[in-house]
């Protein structure tokens, strides 16, 4: 069965908006999201522009040393390919799918062969389905917006544009509770100072 979503730019809009969101995922750079980084860097081995060798690995070391990356092979951006044509996106980041297939999924898979392919293109004629569906280069496509994304998630919560270690966290706590108290605290204090300096004035004159 092949459902009529197409998860092409309109779709994904639609639903920013209807959340009353940034029209695009507001952490898709490699220096915000590990994710983003991983399926970017794993299509440059897949005929995509690469990223350029030191950068990489500059980018790869940092993302390792981070709470976000990936701890189990189920949790990575990876690739599957058979003789080295890549048949399956899996994990991805949907901006970069969609940049480069022209639809936002976490996971795209390519039919298994030639008769698979002209079959579904049959049924999807029959069906007058629109040529801009993912039915006609994929057999199986996983639409996701990036609010379903875990790290969009994380990156949230943490309030910030890159994914700072755990390590850190305390000393942002501190800084949150002097944003909160502190500025209360320096104006009880002036406040004491102006009331006793009024009162020796006073005392002064009388």
């Amino acid at each position: 069965h092949v459902t009529d979503l197409i998860p092409d730019l309109d779709w994904y809009l639609s639903i920013s908006n209807e959340r009353g969101l940034s029209p695009r995922c507001q952490y898709a750079a490699v220096e915000r999201c590990p994710r983003f980084y991983q399926s970017l860097s794993l299509l440059g081995r897949a005929g995509s522009t690469e990223i350029e060798e030191a950068e990489d690995k500059r980018l790869l070391k940092q993302w390792k040393e981070s709470d976000l990356w990936p701890t189990t092979r189920e949790q990575e951006t990876s690739i599957w390919s058979v003789g080295g044509d890549p048949r399956g996106f899996i994990n991805f980041c949907p901006e970069v799918a969609f940049d480069r297939f022209g639809h936002f999924a976490s996971y795209l898979h390519r039919y298994s062969d030639e008769t698979d392919t002209d079959l579904a293109h049959q049924r999807l004629s029959r069906s007058g389905m629109s040529r801009n569906h993912w039915g006609w280069a994929w057999s199986a496509v996983t639409a996701t917006h990036y609010t379903e994304c875990l790290h969009y998630s994380l990156l949230v919560g943490r309030g910030d544009s890159k994914a700072a270690p755990l390590a850190v966290e305390p000393e942002t706590k501190a800084v949150r509770l002097w944003t909160q108290y502190g500025r209360q605290i320096v104006i009880g204090v002036l406040v004491t100072v102006i009331a006793a300096g009024i009162v020796a004035l006073l005392t002064a004159v009388l």
